[in-house]
């Protein structure tokens, strides 16, 4: 093989990672991977995938909605191993009888 098949090889495998691995390319694999068979130039292919709708309808709706923050119980760790390891029980037995309708009926 002579030095410029090996530079043409190689310049055409950076293309075509160029557009699978982009961030435009991971929304929508299998167009990326038909741009990029068909030849496309890097900028131009991405540019046509980001106008795409993705494949995957999670990431439209998160493209959509953005990052929600997902909130949860914590334990509140101090330095008192006991008082940690109360709340971390309080926690969890609150979390187990909510689970089984268990809780407490607000007092009107």
């Amino acid at each position: 093989m002579t030095g410029e098949e090996n530079a043409a090889i190689t310049s055409e495998r950076l293309r075509i990672t160029g557009i699978i691995m982009s961030a435009e390319g991971r929304r929508n694999p299998e167009l990326a991977l038909e741009m990029a068979e068909s030849g496309l130039d890097v900028e131009t292919a991405k540019r046509l995938l980001a106008k795409a709708p993705p494949a995957n309808p999670y990431i439209a709706a998160m493209d959509r909605e953005g990052q929600i923050g997902l909130s949860a119980a914590t334990v509140d760790v101090t330095s008192d191993p006991k008082t940690a390891r109360l709340k971390e029980l309080e926690v969890s037995v609150a979390a187990f009888n909510a689970e089984r309708g268990w809780t407490k009926k607000a007092q009107s």
